[in-house]
Parts: structure tokens; C-alpha cells; sequence
């Protein structure tokens, strides 16, 4: 175990027995962990995809992100984090998040992943961005000459 330190820690540690290292040390770094794992859940639940972005460069942030947690030792279901990724993608993707829960089986992330590029490459030719603003009321004003009628005669 003590090889595994770097070499300072090694110095600091070496009159301790093991029993008394590993404490000393899951004391020391125990906050830290907790701080960190706090930090990785709260980016992770307020990480949206934006507008510009390719849905291949967010999954593989979402993933690194639950990759994180599983080495903090979280338990963290996959289900839990499909959902999540789910719900981090913007209003153009609701379509793709209905099918997948009406299909209701069971995925992976990798998975998850290779189906959402799939779907990027289909809506490659809709643009991706507008879809946001078409969702709001737009007023469009014609500003073309018209022609004047002319009054009714009497």
C-alpha cells in the first residue's frame, strides 16, 4: 500500500502501522471526497446540452461525469443516469426521449449514445437551433408595396 503514495506521503507514513495509516488518511481525504462527489452530482443535474453543441460531445461529458461518481464509489444506477442525460437534452430532442420510454427496454448509456447520433444525423437537415425559437409565437409583418384599393364609388 505504501508504494502506492507519492514519495512524501511515503516519508510521513513510514512509522505508522497500516491499520493506523488508513485511518489517519480517510480522515484526511474523506471531506474531500465528499466536497468533490457533491460537485460532480450538482454539475451533473444542472449540465444542459446547448444549442451548438454535437449530442456525441455532451454524452461523453455526461458519461465522464457518472464515471466520476462510480469512482467515488456512489451507487449510481444507469437507469438513474439515462434519465438524467435524458433530461439534460434541449426541447428539439422530445421526440427521441417519447420513443424511448414508450420502447421501454432496457439500455445502456453506450447505447443511449449510439441511438441520440442517430437521431443527430437525421435532423442534420432541419436546423437544430431553430427549433427553440419556433416553439414561441412569432409576429411576422409584411413590409411589401401593396396595392391601394380604391374606394367603393357611390
Amino acid at each position: 500500500m505504501v508504494d502506492t503514495l507519492t514519495p512524501e506521503l511515503q516519508r510521513f507514513y513510514e512509522d505508522y502501522w497500516p491499520y493506523e495509516m488508513c485511518k489517519d488518511l480517510m480522515e484526511k481525504y474523506h471531506q474531500q471526497a465528499h466536497q468533490e462527489r457533491y460537485e460532480i452530482v450538482k454539475s451533473l443535474i444542472t449540465n444542459k446540452m446547448k444549442d451548438a453543441e454535437f449530442v456525441t460531445n455532451h454524452l461523453q461529458h455526461m458519461k465522464c461525469y457518472v464515471d466520476r461518481l462510480l469512482k467515488l464509489n456512489v451507487n449510481f444506477n444507469e437507469e438513474l443516469a439515462i434519465d438524467i442525460v435524458l433530461h439534460s437534452l434541449p426541447n428539439c430532442y422530445d421526440r427521441f426521449v417519447m420513443t424511448y420510454h414508450l420502447n421501454k427496454e432496457e439500455t445502456t448509456l453506450i447505447q443511449i449514445q449510439s441511438l441520440m447520433r442517430t437521431t443527430e444525423s437525421g435532423m442534420k437537415g432541419k436546423s437544430i437551433t431553430s427549433t427553440h425559437a419556433a416553439a414561441a409565437p412569432v409576429l411576422d409583418i409584411w413590409q411589401g408595396k401593396r396595392k391601394k384599393r380604391k374606394a367603393p364609388s357611390k
